[in-house]
């Protein structure tokens, strides 16, 4: 094959590329939302029932940059008061100052059973007390929606007129990119920010007693409210365990086969509290909600948050769901007596590599 062929095929195969990123069409979306408060002369008032934000499927941009996993650097640890073996001096020649080290090594994973309680490192940041507004990212394409950078930003001007409006509080300003699909093949994104209630109030906006918030605060690596369900529900001790693995054994040789076990109630209350805990949020934030962008021969956008408001004697939630078609270019507000969101959506050119195609025969 000629290096005239061949270039010919490298240039027919970059084109291609850039014909498929196009046929994409790739968008970058600019969100600002903010709460306000409501005129005097509405009288709201807030429903008991408080309703789940669901993150499901959806694109979660926020937690990897705010809630980061150690679990790589804590492998890297070496153990405390354990002498070096050819493998750790090998693995780990690193000069770490003497209180970067854990004092026991955790069980592999063939180890573990479920007769005795695994034990768990830390491996998790907490989750930050209050996050500001602004959220962007470094830019870097991905085949997947990703932060864009902050030179991205075009609503700056508004955002800095909306925080000088009396009563009113910017939670929210970022930028991502993604190529939007069909409603029935869209996936939301996820987005928080603002206060963290966590410590002060359940999800359900109900106050936390002192002994809770100092169990959260000791389980900080473990941040997920259904696995923390599950082990808790697993209260039988080991002795009981074992008596019935004996029982099951001795039925198995009278009968050849195991009999099916009918679930306790302890068992079947857990399970059908896992799957109302299962997909809940595991913090309580401020603001927390979805937003949806698909294109059936137009855009249109379906939002979904939760405003919280401290109380008296509890947290208040206001839930609301907008949707709306929209126009590429223009700027948009979702208007909402507790909740406002202004957005941008604008047509993005993914960038193409061409330095081969300068490449000489």
């Amino acid at each position: 094959m000629s290096k005239a062929v061949s270039l010919g095929l490298i240039c027919a195969a970059l084109f291609s590329t850039a014909l498929s990123a196009q046929e994409q069409r790739w968008f970058e979306i600019e969100l600002l939302v903010f709460s306000q408060t409501p005129a005097a002369e509405l009288q709201e008032t807030f429903s008991d029932t408080v309703t789940p934000i669901k993150p499901g499927r959806a694109y979660d941009l926020l937690t990897p940059r705010y809630q980061t996993d150690l679990t790589g650097l804590l492998e890297a640890l070496p153990l405390c008061n354990a002498a070096p073996t050819l493998a750790t001096e090998y693995r780990f020649n690193l000069n770490l100052p003497k209180q970067l080290c854990l004092f026991e090594p955790q069980l592999p994973s063939w180890q573990q059973n479920s007769v005795f309680e695994s034990r768990y490192i830390n491996s998790k940041l907490p989750y930050p007390a209050h996050i500001g507004p602004l959220i962007t990212g470094n830019g870097e394409q991905q085949t997947q929606p990703y932060l864009a950078e902050q030179s991205s930003l075009q609503l700056t001007d508004l955002a800095i007129k909306i925080k000088r409006q009396a009563g009113v509080n910017l939670l929210l300003h970022t930028s991502w990119r993604q190529a939007p699909v069909t409603e029935r093949r869209a996936i939301a994104s996820r987005w928080f920010a603002g206060k963290n209630f966590s410590q002060q109030f359940d999800y359900w906006g109900q106050p936390k007693t002192t002994a809770q918030s100092s169990n959260d605060t000791a389980l900080l690596n473990d941040t997920n409210q259904a696995e923390q369900l599950r082990l808790n529900s697993s209260a039988q001790s080991s002795s009981e365990l074992i008596a019935n693995i004996e029982q099951l054994l001795q039925q198995l040789n009278a009968n050849n086969q195991l009999p099916e076990r009918p679930a306790s109630a302890l068992e079947q209350t857990s399970s059908s509290d896992s799957l109302a805990v299962r997909n809940l949020p595991d913090q309580v934030w401020q603001l927390d909600g979805l937003f949806k962008l698909h294109l059936d021969h137009y855009l249109f956008v379906n939002t979904e948050f939760n405003l919280r408001i401290p109380a008296k004697a509890s947290l208040q939630t206001v839930n609301v769901r907008q949707s709306r078609r929209v126009i590429s270019g223009e700027i948009h507000y979702l208007d909402h007596p507790y909740l406002g969101i202004v957005l941008q959506i604008r047509r993005y050119e993914p960038a193409i590599a061409t330095e081969e195609l300068t490449a000489q025969p």
